[in-house]
């Protein structure tokens, strides 16, 4: 099976791997035991049975091929594998191994493109995506000819494989680009004749696009977009062996591409473009956050943290049945779960949801009784309380009869 649909290490298969190697062991043992680390050891943690070094993975020396063989996926060139594995992964002499796995490819020995040329162009960094983008066609690799479209703020990448270049299907891609992200205010391309033709240059005035074109015999004053193109066709080229169809080795690219870091962003295209990293085969490697959150709301680990009161505290609650008014003072008695009180309203004892509940000031004083309550009521004082404001409520004004609903619970559902 060929590289590209080989399946990655996964955090599972780290994790019990972590835990045979000799050298990984006493600090494995030191992190489990929750020992004070020192130097550069104190940077190291521990998460779902895998060691990390700030965000990174450590991988054990058994899976360090197959993540370098993940990295190089796409032939994106040492750099941007450097870029992409500081974000993920570590172990000792990680940049040497990258460096010796590029260096020893073949098929990135053989396309490997010339030496970077001189810089003697210079465009205006955009304030924001898609405000300018760069244009150009890559040469036919594999029969086709390939429309790149170059983000200049974010280097983000948009290729479209075409068997004829001209000005109709160009217009059509750029159409289809445009539907997704919008126009933008500057098109840079070179003198290529699909760019300088009538209808190229009324479909830009159409969408009120400014068209700027390199010097003639110079289209390497369009260079955001020269650049990709030599990196498209070297990673293509690499990849020929490889099985499957040119759209799926070219969607292989954009996928590792748009994950690596940039050198002059500093940031990916993704993280700049969509405000997001994308998800890639390289984050199997490490622990799921999200499951491990989700299994602790299970067991009941969480506590609700948007509104949570102690006993004592002032508040409102909820009345369904009172025709003058739709919340009633009292005090917190007693917290009956993560969602529910038990609370003293005007002498009455009511169960209430923390939706039907808000806090008030200290200083509202609608209520003519609020009993002194400083601490949290075991069930026999809950009674006792109960039946003594019930009592009390009745020998005062016997003829009174407050519904079941707005009175409160009866004694066995308060304490449940």
């Amino acid at each position: 099976m060929s590289q590209i649909e080989t399946l990655p290490v996964t955090s599972r298969e780290l994790r019990q791997e972590t835990g045979k190697v000799e050298e990984l062991c006493p600090l494995l043992r030191a992190l489990r035991e929750g020992r004070n680390l020192q130097g550069r050891e104190a940077q190291y943690i521990i998460e779902d049975g895998c060691i990390l070094y700030g965000q990174r993975v450590c991988i054990p020396k058994k899976f360090q091929k197959n993540v370098l063989d993940e990295l190089h996926t796409g032939y994106l060139g040492m750099v941007k594998m450097k870029a992409l594995a500081s974000s993920f992964v570590c172990w000792k002499d990680i940049d040497k191994g990258i460096e010796d796995a590029v260096r020893n490819c073949v098929d990135c020995a053989r396309h490997k493109t010339d030496p970077a040329k001189a810089k003697d162009h210079y465009w205006e960094y955009p304030s924001m995506s898609w405000e300018r983008i760069h244009i150009d066609f890559a040469s036919p690799i594999f029969e086709h000819m390939f429309l790149l479209i170059v983000d200049a703020h974010s280097k983000w990448l948009e290729v479209y494989p075409m068997k004829v270049t001209t000005t109709k299907k160009t217009v059509v891609c750029l159409r289809g680009s445009f539907a997704r992200f919008g126009l933008p205010r500057v098109l840079v391309s070179d003198n290529g004749s699909q760019f300088t033709s009538y209808e190229f240059q009324r479909f830009m005035q159409s969408n009120g696009i400014k068209h700027k074109t390199s010097a003639p015999f110079k289209p390497s004053s369009n260079g955001q977009a020269e650049r990709y193109v030599a990196t498209l066709k070297q990673s293509l080229r690499a990849m020929q062996k490889y099985e499957g169809s040119i759209q799926q080795k070219l969607s292989t690219f954009l996928l590792q591409y748009r994950k690596a870091p940039n050198a002059t962003t500093t940031h990916s295209p993704a993280m700049l473009f969509l405000k997001r990293e994308i998800r890639t085969r390289i984050d199997l490697l490490l622990p799921e956050l999200k499951s491990r959150v989700q299994d602790r709301i299970r067991k009941g680990e969480f506590e609700f943290r948007d509104r949570k009161f102690d006993v004592g505290d002032k508040v409102a609650v909820r009345i369904y049945r009172a025709a003058n008014s739709k919340w009633k003072f009292g005090k917190i008695l007693n917290r009956d779960g993560v969602l529910h009180y038990t609370v003293e309203v005007q002498g009455t004892v009511v169960r209430r949801h923390v939706d039907q509940i808000r806090p008030v000031g200290d200083h509202v004083q609608e209520n003519d009784f609020i009993p002194n309550v400083h601490r949290r009521f075991p069930a026999t004082d809950v009674r006792e309380t109960i039946s003594n404001l019930q009592l009390s409520e009745t020998a005062e004004n016997p003829s009174s009869q407050v519904p079941n609903e707005e009175q409160g619970l009866h004694i066995s559902s308060a304490i449940n």
